[in-house]
């Protein structure tokens, strides 16, 4: 077979491009993992559980909090989370208006 001339030496590959694309769909998926599971956790309490918007919104950004303190996220994920809670209140406070 191949075994006689090859230049190749088991651990000389340099992989700084693959370690970095590896840390960056990690990255990704543990951020994105976090979001889905906010994303599901609210109306999963308003409309099964019965929870007011304002308790699931707030049951919501403390179960954020405790998600990003247990996977040590970077300050970026405290920001997004308070500004979406920010933004989801005020679209629920407009639709409990509207909607009666």
């Amino acid at each position: 077979m191949a075994a006689g001339s090859s230049n190749y030496n088991r651990g000389e590959m340099n992989v700084k491009a693959q370690s970095g694309t590896f840390g960056g769909f990690m990255g990704m998926t543990k951020y994105g993992g976090a979001l889905v599971a906010l994303i599901v956790l609210m109306p999963t309490l308003v409309f099964a559980v019965g929870v007011s918007w304002f308790n699931a919104l707030v049951i919501s950004v403390v179960v954020g909090f405790l998600i990003g303190l247990a996977l040590k996220f970077k300050a970026m994920w405290y920001v997004i989370l308070v500004g979406l809670a920010f933004f989801v209140g005020i679209i629920s406070f407009l639709l409990s208006l509207f909607g009666g």
